[in-house]
């Protein structure tokens, strides 16, 4: 009896651990198997939280934002996110804004000239929001994690606009970005 119980558990925890091990080591396969139906417009995968573990990040052409965590889960985020003919694809950045700490930030571009830009910070094992904004004219994150935010200042009696400028820096202490300069 013992000799049948060893077994089973031996065989069990070998389906679970190959399961993982498919899930960790080909997303898009997974994924595929899973929403047979969307087209994957964007894979990136690294390791987010430094446990040695990696999340796959997709977005599909229908503007949907996927994670798969590194226990292989995936994960629904969040819709919407296309950009509109005549603009670059959507991007996924994986980013640094403070040390042992990355982000991932999406943006799309919309007329007239709009950047859209959201960034998650990944918890629990999902992806939750931290910043979401929107630049008249560009949304750019620098090397040292700070991100900008060009916008249009317009004139309300003349006419016109200026350009501006708010600058997101992030806030390990709080969980949150802090914005500086020109805030919209």
């Amino acid at each position: 009896m013992r000799t049948v119980i060893f077994q089973l558990i031996f065989i069990t925890f070998f389906l679970l651990s190959s399961n993982w091990a498919f899930a960790s080591s080909d997303p898009k396969a997974q994924f595929n198997q899973r929403y047979p139906n969307e087209k994957i417009a964007l894979i990136k995968t690294e390791d987010i939280n430094s446990d040695k573990k990696t999340e796959s990040f997709i977005l599909t052409k229908s503007g949907k934002l996927y994670l798969i965590n590194s226990k292989g889960i995936i994960v629904f985020i969040q819709d919407e996110i296309y950009s509109d003919d005549d603009f670059e694809e959507p991007n996924i950045q994986i980013f640094s804004p403070a040390k042992n700490e990355k982000h991932v930030a999406v943006t799309y571009n919309y007329y007239p000239s709009n950047t859209k830009l959201y960034v998650y910070k990944l918890e629990n094992g999902t992806l939750k929001p931290k910043l979401s904004i929107m630049g008249d004219l560009e949304v750019r994150i620098e090397p040292n994690g700070e991100i900008l935010e060009f916008w249009k200042n317009y004139r309300p009696v003349v006419g016109g606009w200026d350009s501006a400028l708010a600058t997101y820096k992030w806030d390990a202490k709080y969980g949150k970005y802090r914005g500086t300069g020109q805030l919209p």
